[in-house]
């Protein structure tokens, strides 16, 4: 049988993660056994080798041919993850959010069959609230991008806080800007007649 090529991890069975940890895995009578993931290469391949002891193939195959025995092999080799009461805990936890989650989901799939004015009803509402949220956020971007404005100016200007030219130059924020212009086209209005 020719020598298989090494991956990328420079091991037999053994193949690099992008998450940039190591799995191990060795074939078997056309199956894939895996063996599991670790941190480095070198543990990875110890594994792959205790596993290739255990089913009996040839030194050529193995990663460290020159182990001894068996024995040796295992002994070098990680030993493997052991579940403990709190990965299964953690475990039925999962589970049962997943559980709720489907079970919330099926609920709103049987309201939306049942009531579907309802439906109907909640998009319009999200259809005409959609500018209203469009318009209220530009003018809170505009008012801090104003207040911004006056900060810097503050922090540059020369003059003293009781100065009215200071009063003057400051910017003023858009509900102010939306009563001046009301005022000024009052004001017009009244010269005109």
């Amino acid at each position: 049988m020719p020598l298989r090529r090494r991956g990328n991890s420079g091991y037999h069975g053994v193949r690099a993660r992008p998450s940039g940890s190591f799995s191990a895995e060795i074939r078997s009578d056309e199956m894939r056994l895996g063996l599991g993931t670790f941190d480095t290469a070198h543990d990875a391949a110890r594994l792959y080798d205790a596993t290739a002891w255990l089913l009996r193939r040839s030194r050529r195959e193995m990663n460290f041919p020159n182990m001894a025995t068996r024995e040796l092999a295992h002994e070098l080799a990680l030993p493997p993850r052991l579940v403990t009461d709190k990965d299964r805990r953690d475990n039925r936890r999962r589970e049962r959010r997943l559980d709720i989650t489907e079970m919330d989901e099926e609920a709103m799939s049987l309201w939306r069959q049942h009531f579907s004015e309802d439906v109907i009803n909640e998009r319009e509402f999200y259809v005409q609230r959609r500018p209203e949220r469009t318009a209220y956020r530009e003018d809170r971007r505009t008012r801090k991008a104003d207040a911004l404005f006056n900060i810097e100016l503050k922090e540059a200007s020369t003059w003293d806080s009781n100065d009215e030219r200071r009063i003057d130059t400051f910017i003023t924020t858009s509900e102010e800007k939306e009563e001046d212009i009301t005022e000024s086209k009052s004001k017009e209005e009244d010269d005109d007649e």
